[in-house]
Parts: C-alpha cells; sequence; structure tokens
C-alpha cells in the first residue's frame, strides 16, 4: 500500500513539473510574441505619421491654390 502511495505521489509530482514547464513554455511564447507586435506597431507609426503629413500638405497646397484663385478673382 505504502509503495502504491509513493508511486502516485511521483506521478503527482512529474505532472507538477510538467505543468510548470508548459505554463513557462507559454508565458516565454506570449512574450516572443509580444515583442515583435510592439516592434510592428512602432514601425507603423512613422509610415502613419509620413501619411498625415503628406495628407497635411496635400490640403494646404489644395488652399493655396484656392487662395490663388480667389485674388485672381478679386
Amino acid at each position: 500500500m505504502a509503495q502504491q502511495d509513493q508511486n502516485q505521489q511521483n506521478q503527482q509530482n512529474q505532472q507538477n513539473q510538467q505543468n510548470q514547464q508548459n505554463q513557462q513554455n507559454q508565458n516565454q511564447q506570449q512574450a516572443q510574441n509580444q515583442q515583435p507586435n510592439q516592434q510592428n506597431q512602432q514601425a507603423g507609426n512613422p509610415s502613419r505619421q509620413q501619411a498625415n503629413e503628406a495628407n497635411r500638405q496635400s490640403a494646404q497646397a489644395d488652399n493655396n491654390q484656392g487662395n490663388q484663385r480667389q485674388n485672381l478673382a478679386d
């Protein structure tokens, strides 16, 4: 009976160790996944800034043309 109890305890210990290892691996994988995501988001920001700047310049150019037409009309 004592041997059976010891075997069950050993199996439980092995299962606990396996669960801990799996959890550590999952945590590590999540951390590795988050890192490229953050880098991609950071890399994406300049593109958005460039697009915003291009839109701003385009709007400014349109505005200037409108002002010039207004001056000619005056």
